[in-house]
């Protein structure tokens, strides 16, 4: 559930989330999907919660219900050379201008075996930052799986075990 009130600078929306409690964003945070998020097609405002600056896990948290959020990353951050091809339409659709406003992150997929947290890099979120507009885009390149292992990256696995653990076991705890 939300509510918007005034504040100095704008619009403030107050969410009340499931997993972070009632929590105030400026308006000019949130993020328009075009179409929705797989399964969640009828919820169209999300915001980025990062709990930690050095955490790469974020959430992507909808506005619309508290009781939805998914855990998301960076995709360059599990794959550097990634590279997905958008469409002319999808990019009009997000009224992208400039391939540095494009900012593109997976959704992750977190097992009861915390070494097997993938992303999924076939549907990533493409996101104009400039404008605040997203759209989950389906890729049709076989060589994006929907689970791409994370902890196979080099940032990850140049890591020391423990490190590894206290990353993924942090996304966990929220």
């Amino acid at each position: 559930m939300e509510q918007t009130e005034k504040s100095r600078g704008g619009s403030l929306v107050r969410i009340s989330t499931t997993r972070f409690g009632d929590i105030g964003i400026d308006e000019s945070r949130v993020i328009w999907i075009k179409g929705g998020m797989l399964g969640f097609e009828h919820l169209g405002r999300y915001v980025l919660l990062i709990q930690e600056e050095k955490n790469p896990f974020w959430w992507f948290q909808s506005v619309e219900d508290g009781s939805v959020a998914f855990v998301v990353i960076n995709s360059l951050v599990v794959k550097q050379d990634y590279e997905p091809l958008i469409s002319d339409d999808e990019a009009r659709l997000l009224e992208i201008s400039s391939p540095e406003d494009v900012v593109l992150f997976s959704v992750v997929t977190i097992r009861s075996d915390p070494f097997k947290v993938t992303a999924n890099l076939r549907a990533p979120i493409v996101v104009n930052s400039k404008k605040m507009l997203a759209k989950q885009v389906i890729l049709v390149d076989p060589n994006y799986p929907v689970q791409h292992p994370i902890t196979e990256n080099k940032v990850f696995s140049e890591e020391k075990a423990c490190e590894k653990g206290e990353i993924i076991s942090s996304a966990l705890v929220m």
